[in-house]
């Protein structure tokens, strides 16, 4: 039973991960009451972010979600490092408003710079601090003092314990930033593979995620909605499912609809009658997907130049251009959204999965009418998304439902739900074109891109809109007054320029904007936002230049590159995977790409082996070797495997994934209908690391994506001639352009 005030943990809620480190996880976490709210420490002290308990374990807060990215060890590792504690005494909180500090969304592939940093600073403030407490308490000269797993040692034997010194207090210093953390040449932790602390739970099947949390008197909910971005309810029969079994309430709010019952295979059912009596007034959708790639550049849009250099009116040099188009994608999380909400008198917790708790939490209380302190919302680890998925939405289901009950209520979206309703990644159109001098030099380069909105995640008003309205699909819906975002400026639109910019050495360069507030579907956030087109586009264009120049691809892209640092990971994959220039064999091909996602974080260098059926234009991606470089390196393990699950998730966006519609709404439901890589076709995949511990850390996260695409799209051109520019990279599409 849930108690206020009481901390009701599963039978395993503290998860040991074998080797060391823990992650800590309440199924469920407290609920607050308004006679017992919990204190959140000010973010810029140290306790906002490490507490050290009378046990010897050492709490750590952070404003990031564990994704599957392994931010959750690499934080521990850092902590661990700087305070001198063995990694089993580290224990990572899941973000909660209650309880950690607000660091916005986990989003950019930035938590290790962010969050990261911030822990590594706070910690060697925590071990400073101590150091000097115990040295006043053991009579020993600071630089005569060591730490052996928090555990402070003098000279004669004199020792205390750091939670011995804290007693379960709050430390109450600020991070100053001036307590100075470790060398590299001094890590023991910092720089060594470690095993996610979080997959053991999740492989063995204990409660980890947040379908498996349950809670006293816990009953289910169902949405029922079209499949369309939008709607109108126009009549709906509720008399049936009112006396079904199990049937504790049908709820109705405006267009939004919804049933709760006490068990969920009830509410399932209820659902599908529900269905079967409504009926919607859907505005058709336009343009027609067949006509989008074309259509894209006609549509409102706010235009700009965003960045010119030099002269790139032609010299009289060979002319290059090429335009390149990707469709809408779904997130494809493995497991639908899931989100559950109990209201208890003027309080409401909300358990999701959300990548932001205080975005998500802001955004939630405007749409109910609620202060932001009466309501706390906690992050549960649920499927792997790293973008908008539904999460946030599903919460705002939960939340509205519970709101016609005292129970707690549970709702999980089905898997046309999430294929249906979560946002999309935009479709985009790029078109580039550039001249070559009499050097087989680039002597200009122009970038122009026509993209949808890629941020519009719940709690960016004030950035984004005038009037009331809401990042939370689910608020559109209510008798509320509450509309979607509505984009004023390109300013307001972010994201879709990212990677437009050549890190090459060229001299004259013009890149154009075309930013679309209205998209026939609802997009937002997906992993590395416009990155991922850019590259694709950018890198094919600079291998059909190559092409024509008749230049080896890797030399082309080393005769661009003076960065010491870009040459050595181009040259790093080059040499490990054997590169002799393109394939003399028809049907296999090589393909080789390379870019800095965001231009300031991970650099990546790839290179594609493919074998292409040329009967049926099938694609079987044999092998990828690819290099990275992160700067310094917390975790290896963490970082091969961000880059490995960016190159399948990327390999599978261009060889396969396409979101269909008609004018009545989303037709690809089904995984039949939206086809992801499987195990089966996924290749060997070989990475090499090239750490650098005396230079920061930047993310990996969104490398790989970017790069990957345009390698393919490369080796597949290398094995048929065909140069297909319009995702995705369906069979029918290479035999077409082999004829």
């Amino acid at each position: 039973m849930i108690k206020p005030d009481t901390a009701s943990l599963s039978r395993r809620s503290i998860l040991h991960g074998i080797g060391g480190l823990t992650a800590y996880f309440a199924l469920p976490v407290s609920i607050r009451t308004a006679q017992g709210e919990m204190r959140r420490p000010n973010e810029s002290t140290v306790d906002a972010w490490i507490r050290i308990d009378p046990k010897g374990s050492v709490y750590v807060s952070s404003g990031k979600a564990e994704l599957g990215q392994g931010i959750q060890t690499a934080f521990g590792q850092i902590v661990a490092e700087e305070l001198d504690v063995d990694l089993a005494r580290i224990k990572v909180i899941n973000p909660d408003t209650d309880r950690s500090p607000d660091e916005s969304y986990t989003a950019g592939s930035a938590s290790i710079q962010s969050s990261g940093m911030t822990l590594r600073h706070a910690s060697a403030e925590i071990r400073r601090h101590l150091v000097k407490m115990a040295a006043g308490r053991l009579h020993a000269n600071l630089v005569d003092i060591r730490v052996e797993d928090g555990e402070v040692i003098a000279p004669d034997g004199g020792h205390i314990t750091y939670w011995a010194l804290v007693g379960g207090l709050e430390i109450n210093i600020p991070i100053s930033g001036n307590a100075q953390p470790k060398r590299p040449a001094d890590h023991k932790f910092v720089g060594t593979p470690q095993q996610r602390a979080d997959l053991p739970a999740k492989l063995y099947g204990e409660a980890s995620y947040i379908v498996d949390i349950r809670l006293e008197g816990m009953v289910h909910g169902r949405i029922v909605r079209p499949p369309a971005p939008k709607f109108t309810l126009v009549d709906v029969s509720i008399d049936t499912v009112s006396a079904m079994d199990g049937v504790i309430s049908v709820v109705r709010d405006g267009s939004f609809l919804g049933v709760i019952a006490e068990r969920e295979e009830q509410a399932v059912a209820a659902a599908e009658v529900l269905a079967e009596g409504a009926s919607w007034d859907i505005p058709p959708i336009e343009p027609p997907l067949e006509e989008l790639p074309e259509r894209i550049k006609t549509l409102p849009s706010f235009d700009s130049v965003f960045l010119e250099v030099g002269d790139v009116n032609s010299a009289g040099g060979e002319r290059f251009e090429a335009s390149y188009y990707r469709p809408f994608h779904a997130h494809g999380s493995i497991g639908p959204s899931c989100a559950i909400a109990q209201l208890d008198g003027d309080i409401l917790t909300v358990w999701s999965h959300t990548q932001g708790v205080y975005p998500a939490r802001r955004d939630m209380a405007n749409v109910l009418g609620m202060a932001e302190s009466n309501l706390r919302l906690i992050h549960a680890h649920g499927a792997g998304c790293y973008g908008h998925n539904g999460a946030d939405d599903v919460a705002m289901d939960a939340a509205l439902l519970a709101r016609a009950t005292d129970l707690p209520v549970r709702v999980m979206w089905s898997r046309q739900d999430e294929l249906a309703h979560s946002p999309f990644g935009t479709a985009m159109r790029i078109e580039i074109a550039a001249e070559l001098d009499s050097n087989n030099r680039l002597r200009s380069y122009e970038h122009t891109l026509w993209s949808g909105a890629h941020i519009a995640r719940p709690g960016l008003q004030s950035q984004m809109s005038s009037g009331n309205r809401s990042g939370l699909m689910p608020a559109w819906s209510t008798n509320s007054d509450l509309q979607p975002y509505a984009f004023q400026s390109a300013a307001s639109m972010f994201g879709a320029d990212r990677n437009s910019d050549p890190i090459y050495d060229i001299a004259n360069k013009r890149l154009t904007k075309h930013l679309l507030p209205e998209m026939p579907l609802r997009v937002s956030a997906m992993r590395s936002l416009g990155a991922y087109s850019n590259h694709y586009a950018m890198e094919s264009f600079m291998d059909e230049v190559a092409f024509n120049a008749d230049v080896d691809p890797i030399e082309f892209r080393l005769q661009h590159l003076s960065n010491p640092r870009y040459r050595a990971i181009v040259e790093k994959v080059a040499e490990e995977a054997n590169w002799s220039g393109r394939s003399n064999k028809k049907g296999t091909g090589r393909g080789f790409a390379f870019g800095r996602y965001r231009n300031t974080s991970g650099i990546f260098a790839i290179v594609v082996d493919v074998h292409v059926d040329l009967e049926n234009g099938e694609v079987a991606i044999s092998k990828v070797v690819g290099a990275i470089d992160v700067g310094q390196v917390i975790n290896p393990d963490g970082v091969l495997n961000q880059i490995e699950g960016g190159i399948i998730q990327s390999l599978s966006w261009t060889l396969m994934e396409e979101v269909t519609y008609d004018h009545t709404g989303v037709t690809s439901t089904e995984w039949w209908d939206y086809p992801i890589m499987s195990v089966a076709q996924s290749p060997v995949i070989e990475l090499h690391l090239i750490d650098r511990p005396d230079l920061p850390s930047v993310g990996a996260g969104e490398a790989s994506q970017g790069p990957t695409a345009a390698a393919l799209a490369n080796a597949i051109f290398d094995a048929t001639g065909a140069r297909v520019r319009d995702l995705p990279l369906r069979p029918e599409k290479i035999l077409k352009q082999m004829t």
